[in-house]
C-alpha cells in the first residue's frame, strides 16, 4: 500500500467527515432541543440531564452510517440521517449506564450524567442523609438507569418512524437489534470477567471452554465495542440502501478487526493518554480493573510483576504517581509492545483484506480505507 493511496484515501475521508458532521450535529442539537420541549410536564429537567451528554461527541457512528448508506450508491446522504442519529442516540444511551457502572467522572470532556445529577439534586437535609446514607446513590443511579433506558428506546423509534416505508427496514432492525444485543453481552462480561479477576469468586457466568485468556479478552473486545463503533454503523448504512448478505458480510469482517484495534487502543489511551486531550479520567481502567490485553500479558508472563500490578488496580484512591508506575509495568514486562503489536496487526489486517473486495468502486474502498488510517491517527 504506497504513502499517496493512504494519503488520498485519508482526505477522502475527511471530507465527507466535514461534509457530513457539521449537518448532524445541527440535527443532534435540535434532537436535544425538542426532546426537553416535547417532554411530558414536570420532566423536562430531567431529559435535559441525557441530552447534556448527548452532544459534543465525535459522530463517527453517524458519518460511518452515511458513508456506508453512500459507498452503495445512496446519492441522497441525507436519507440516512436519522439512522445516523439514532446510533448516536444509542452509544449516550450506553454511555450513561457505562459510565455509571465504571463510576466515571467525566465524559466528552464534561461531567456524567450520574454526576451531573449528583450536583444538581444536592440534599441538604441532614437527618434523609443521617437515616438514609445511601439515599443519595440511590436516586442518582436510578435516576441515571432510566434516563439511559429512554435513550435506548428513542433511538429505536427513530429507526420505526423513519423508514417504515423502506423495503429493508425488517433487515436494518434484524441487524440493529443484533448489534444492540452483542454490545449488552459484551457488557455483561465487562462487569463479570473483572470481578472474577480481581476477588478470585466463580459466578454463574459460563465462560467458553477451551478459551483462553488472550481469546477471552479479544472476544471482550468485539462484544462491548466493535459491534456497536465500527462494524455496525457502516453495515447499518449499507443495509438501508439494500447492499445483499453476501457483501456486508465481508465488510462487516474488515470492520470487525477495525473495532478489535480501536478497542486496543482505547485501552493504550486509557492508560497512556494525556487527560486533557482523552476528555475522560485516565487510570480509570485501573480502578475498575478492567481487563484487557495489557492486563492479561503481564498475567500470563510474569507473575512478580502481577503482584505489584494488584496494588494498584482496584485502588479508588489511585494518584497520577500509580499511574505513572503501571505505566512503566506494563513497558518493562513488554505488555505495552505486545498490545501495540496486536493492535497494528488487526489494523493491517482490515486494510489488506479491504483492498481485496471487487463490489466497491474505489471511492467505497478509499473511504473505508481513509476511516480506517484515521482511527489509527487519533490521540483520544
Amino acid at each position: 500500500m504506497t504513502a499517496a493511496l493512504q494519503r488520498d484515501s485519508l482526505a477522502d475521508f475527511k471530507e465527507f467527515l466535514d461534509n457530513n458532521y457539521p449537518r448532524l450535529q445541527q440535527k443532534i442539537a435540535a434532537f436535544n432541543e425538542d426532546s426537553v420541549e416535547m417532554a411530558p410536564e414536570g420532566f423536562a429537567k430531567a431529559m435535559s440531564y441525557f441530552t447534556h451528554l448527548n452532544s459534543g461527541g465525535k459522530m463517527l457512528r453517524g458519518v460511518l452510517a452515511n458513508m456506508g448508506y453512500y459507498i452503495c450508491g445512496g446519492e441522497d446522504v441525507e436519507y440516512s440521517d436519522d439512522l445516523a442519529l439514532s446510533l448516536e442516540i444509542f452509544q449516550s444511551a450506553i454511555l450513561v449506564h457505562d459510565d455509571l457502572l465504571d463510576h466515571g467522572n467525566t465524559r466528552r470532556g464534561k461531567d456524567t450524567v450520574h454526576v451531573h445529577i449528583f450536583k444538581e439534586f444536592n440534599i441538604s437535609n441532614a437527618k434523609v442523609l443521617e437515616e438514609s446514607p445511601d439515599i443519595m446513590k440511590d436516586l442518582v443511579n436510578g435516576v441515571s438507569v432510566a434516563l439511559g433506558y429512554i435513550g435506548l428506546y428513542m433511538a429505536y423509534e427513530k429507526l420505526v418512524v423513519t423508514y417504515k416505508d423502506n423495503p429493508n427496514l425488517i433487515r436494518l432492525l434484524h441487524e440493529y437489534n443484533d448489534m444492540v444485543i452483542k454490545t449488552v453481552e459484551g457488557g455483561i462480561m465487562d462487569v463479570i470477567v473483572p470481578f472474577q479477576e480481581r476477588f478470585k469468586e466463580e459466578l454463574p457466568y459460563q465462560i467458553p471452554e477451551n478459551i483462553n485468556q488472550f481469546e477471552l479478552i479479544e472476544n471482550l473486545a468485539l462484544l462491548k465495542t466493535a459491534y456497536y463503533t465500527t462494524m455496525g454503523p457502516l453495515i447499518l448504512g449499507m443495509v438501508l440502501k439494500g447492499a445483499p448478505a453476501e457483501q456486508t458480510s465481508r465488510v462487516a469482517d474488515i470492520m470487525l478487526d477495525t473495532g478489535l484495534a480501536f478497542q486496543i487502543q482505547d485501552d493504550l489511551l486509557g492508560i497512556y493518554a494525556d487527560e486533557k486531550v482523552l476528555g475522560k479520567d485516565v487510570g480509570a481502567d485501573v480502578i475498575e480493573y478492567k481487563q484487557t490485553f495489557l492486563y492479561t500479558y503481564v498475567k500470563e508472563n510474569d507473575e512478580k510483576a502481577l503482584d505489584e500490578l494488584q496494588n494498584y488496580y482496584g485502588n479508588s484512591d489511585i494518584t497520577l504517581k500509580d499511574v505513572e508506575r503501571v505505566q512503566e509495568i506494563f513497558k518493562e514486562t513488554g505488555a505495552y509492545k505486545f498490545a501495540v503489536d496486536k493492535m497494528n496487526f488487526h489494523y493491517n489486517r482490515a486494510k489488506e483484506n479491504l483492498l481485496k473486495i471487487d463490489f466497491l468502486d474505489e471511492e467505497g474502498k478509499s473511504l473505508i480505507l481513509g476511516f480506517i488510517l484515521y482511527l489509527e491517527q487519533r490521540k483520544k
